[in-house]
């Protein structure tokens, strides 16, 4: 019997390793062993207690890729239909969809009810390995998965899960298109996705920030104009900058920031009639004041995009493989080992990092 480890949260704030069996896979699904992961927002904001669901007792992590360590009964193929073998590279959903809930019904699958029955268990349930951060990962038969395309590195692969698949569905909701002007708020690595795929849209693209020494990345992205947020003065201020830059306004915000006065500001931000697109504020209970009468008044549309559609993983990871002109790896700019986890979340909660990548294997 191989052993494993994770990460479990055992209090706010607070990490410890864990050791487990690791099982069989389940019918129709598979048991991965972790190559990547990496620091995504959301685990910042899950170490200080701020998710709903994921808490003390669950494994860290839900961003990376990894290779076929075991295939379940019945698992020959990936969902685009290619083959699967033991030592294959996948990337993986970190939630499910279930089919069977009123939401995965109505054709929104990306807000099934069910969507982290996995990664909301705690850790010593089994089958353990709910997260990625971790030696080994089990994906459930409701996953999708994809083989990575040979030409793409594990590296470049690692964000695909996450990032850049939900900033893709972010573009698609907001339908952002040929000639569309999009300001995207945020330059962590949510926003250097939302930068390549913007741009490749053909969209005019803004990146907007309050920690200017992220800007300098979005420009390898795809990013035609930057935005110093801390030269406004204050909220209204922002707004006026953005608003000038873009001649009264963007055809569509997209919000990355996780910021509640973001949500205000970026619809603000929205020219009448435009779209406003909200990703980062996932924390419940977390407020700002808004104006329900300009809003109504502009005819701004307010879209969420939480979570994506399970397909759209398949084309985030085509869209690396088409992309080379991007410099993937370099959107992980700094790599920990397994032990050292709390410095990598320390180092993306302080934004000394656009994304922090985690080497657990070779």
């Amino acid at each position: 019997m191989v052993t494993g480890r994770n990460l479990v949260l055992e209090d706010v704030g607070s990490i410890a390793a864990r050791e487990y069996d690791v099982p069989d896979p389940p019918a129709g699904g598979l048991v991965l062993e972790m190559i990547r992961a990496n620091v995504c927002g959301s685990d910042v904001h899950i170490l200080n207690g701020g998710h709903p669901l994921v808490g003390p007792g669950c494994v860290m992590g839900h961003e990376g890729i990894g290779r076929v360590h075991a295939l379940g009964e019945g698992v020959t193929a990936d969902f685009a239909g290619e083959p699967l073998s033991v030592g294959d590279r996948v990337v993986s959903t970190y939630f499910q969809a279930c089919r069977r809930c009123p939401e995965c019904n109505n054709g929104h699958p990306n807000i099934c009810r069910n969507a982290y029955t996995g990664w909301s268990k705690q850790a010593d349930e089994a089958p353990h390995f709910h997260g990625t951060f971790g030696t080994h990962y089990v994906v459930g038969p409701s996953f999708a998965v994809y083989k990575v395309p040979e030409g793409v590195t594990s590296k470049a692969a690692s964000s695909v899960n996450c990032a850049l698949s939900q900033v893709f569905y972010g573009c698609l909701v907001g339908e952002v298109s040929y000639d569309d002007k999009v300001v995207i708020l945020g330059a962590g690595g949510l926003g250097v996705c939302a930068s390549a795929v913007a741009s490749s849209f053909g969209a005019t693209v803004w990146v907007a920030e309050m920690a200017p020494q992220r800007l300098e990345k979005v420009k390898e992205f795809g990013a035609h104009h930057t935005v110093d947020l801390t030269q406004a003065d204050g909220s209204d201020g922002r707004v006026d900058l953005v608003k000038d830059l873009t001649d009264g306004g963007a055809d569509v915000v997209i919000d990355l920031t996780g910021v509640p006065s973001a949500f205000s500001e970026g619809v603000r931000m929205t020219r009448a009639g435009g779209i406003f697109v909200e990703i980062g504020n996932i924390t419940p209970h977390k407020y700002t004041d808004f104006d329900p009468g300009l809003f109504t008044r502009t005819g701004v549309q307010i879209r969420a995009a939480i979570r994506y559609p399970q397909n759209v993983l398949g084309r985030a990871i085509r869209f690396v493989a088409d992309t080379p002109h991007f410099p993937w790896e370099s959107l992980v700019d700094k790599d920990f080992t397994l032990d050292e986890v709390e410095e990598a979340l320390a180092q993306a909660a302080a934004r000394k990092v656009t994304r922090a990548g985690i080497v657990i294997s070779d």
